[in-house]
């Protein structure tokens, strides 16, 4: 696999975020951000410590309520609770792992697969034939995805017996699990060591190759600006720049951003 980027295949809009804001009481949060993502791309999203870079992943994906703005996904207003972004098209990971550490590997991916399933209460009560067929399926998709992500061999394995770069890649096997159109990292490589941060690079780049638009919130920027086609800058709730990972790095503002001085090192007048 390519240790460089590849140029997007822009065949159609997948998400189109319009002037979000969030407000928390007197505080904005998220302030008119516009953020655009496309078929097959991986789109960073980077800013200092308290930039709202979360917070806006919380409205994107339900968690979060927008004071003002337009989410679409794919051509559709993006509203309604968390599970029903996710039925829409939208999965994600957190900083925090949120794994069900007593269920195996197996079993956590599968509770990923819930929102595809549509047996009815009667059927799954008595096991009738859409359950069996659905749980059947369901199954052989969640091994699937432990291979897809190079843990076949931990398929029985508790959780929390794994380590923690495996649960970072059992979490994104089961966001995958939920079939859907775009994925959301939320700081992927948080925790991990220069080896699994790698691994997790060849996963991001894979996941796109397979066909899913990609949108990663990251403090490690050498991970991001070798991953990403495209990367935007949060700061204080605003997005200050957006370009290729180039246009970004050679940026002024995003130095002093980062820096809280101007790009040339001298203190601000």
């Amino acid at each position: 696999m390519s240790a460089e980027p590849v140029t997007p295949t822009m065949t159609g809009v997948v998400l189109q975020a319009e002037s979000v804001v969030k407000r928390f009481g007197g505080l904005t949060a998220v302030n008119e951000v516009d953020f655009v993502v496309n078929d097959r791309e991986i789109v960073g999203l980077i800013g200092p410590n308290g930039a709202g870079k979360t917070t806006f992943f919380n409205c994107l994906t339900g968690m979060e309520v927008p004071t003002e703005g337009r989410i679409v996904y794919r051509g559709r207003p993006l509203t309604g609770k968390p599970y029903e972004i996710t039925a829409q098209g939208l999965a994600r990971t957190f900083q925090n792992i949120r794994l069900f550490p007593n269920m195996t590997a197996l079993e956590n991916v599968l509770v990923g697969r819930h929102c595809r399933t549509r047996a009815g209460v009667a059927s799954v009560v008595l096991h009738g034939p859409r359950y069996r067929r659905e749980e059947r399926e369901s199954e052989e998709r969640a091994r699937e995805l432990l291979e897809f992500v190079s843990l076949g061999r931990a398929i029985d394995t508790l959780a929390k017996n794994l380590p923690y770069g495996d649960q970072r890649r059992l979490e994104i096997a089961r966001a995958l699990a939920t079939d859907p159109g775009l994925l959301l990292l939320d700081e992927p490589t948080a925790g991990m060591n220069p080896q699994e941060t790698i691994a997790a690079m060849q996963l991001v780049r894979k996941v796109r190759d397979n066909g899913l638009a990609v949108v990663v919130i990251e403090h490690d920027m050498k991970f991001i600006f070798n991953l990403c086609d495209r990367v935007a800058v949060l700061v204080q709730g605003r997005k200050l720049v957006e370009g290729t990972p180039t246009e970004v790095q050679a940026d002024p503002r995003v130095v002093e951003a980062y820096l809280g001085t101007p790009a040339t090192g001298e203190a601000a007048s």
